[in-house]
C-alpha cells in the first residue's frame, strides 16, 4: 500500500523552469522565502546566473499558470522555459 502511494505521488509531480526578471541576491532570497509556501510546491531552485526559477511541484495541487502568477506577484516576470 505504501509503495502504491508513493508511486502515486510521483506520478503527480511535474517540472518547470521559469526565465525571470531577476537580477541580483535580493530578487533570488525573495523568491526563495516566498515560493516555498506556494500550494503544491516540493522543490525549489533559484538560478541567478541565468535568470531562471525551476520549481517541481505536485500537478495535484497547482499549476505553471498559478506559479507564474505567483512569481508576477511578487514583481518579476516570468515565462516558461522552453527545453
Amino acid at each position: 500500500m505504501k509503495l502504491l502511494l508513493t508511486l502515486a505521488l510521483l506520478a503527480a509531480l511535474s517540472d518547470v523552469t521559469f526565465v525571470t526578471s531577476i537580477h541580483c541576491k535580493k530578487c533570488e532570497n525573495k523568491i526563495e522565502d516566498n515560493l516555498s509556501f506556494e500550494k503544491g510546491v516540493k522543490d525549489l531552485k533559484v538560478n541567478l546566473d541565468d535568470k531562471t526559477v525551476h520549481i517541481r511541484y505536485d500537478s495535484t495541487k497547482t499549476d505553471v499558470e498559478t506559479l507564474r502568477k505567483a512569481i508576477n506577484k511578487l514583481g518579476y516576470t516570468a515565462e516558461v522555459q522552453e527545453k
